[in-house]
């Protein structure tokens, strides 16, 4: 079973419509991050992991796709890890059952 990555910093918000997240991880990288509670829906995480899937078995250069762990914490002591719809700002929700995992791709 691979190691699992976790989320140690924010960098900064990144422009799009599933207002994705820069984050620098336990192994040292960093990734372009999207929550559970994206715009664009949860399908979207979903429907990237199939397509990078796809991808890579066709041979075409894709990035590195990785499940992170972003914990509760550090969504709630960063200000910044915030979704912004219709003039409110929610806090970014991750994925798993235990309310942290979230789809991530190394920038």
């Amino acid at each position: 079973m691979k190691p699992c990555i976790s989320a140690v910093q924010h960098l900064r918000p990144l422009r799009g419509g599933a207002q994705s997240h820069l984050l620098r991880a336990s192994d040292g990288n960093c990734y372009v991050t999207k929550f559970q509670n994206n715009p664009q829906h949860v399908r979207v995480l979903a429907n990237e992991m199939l397509a990078t899937r796809l991808g890579l078995a066709l041979g075409l250069p894709i990035p590195k796709v990785e499940i992170i762990d972003v914990s509760a914490w550090l969504i709630e002591h960063t200000e910044e890890l915030r979704i912004r719809l219709a003039g409110h700002s929610i806090p970014c929700r991750s994925g798993s059952s235990s309310d942290r995992s979230t789809q991530v791709a190394q920038e």
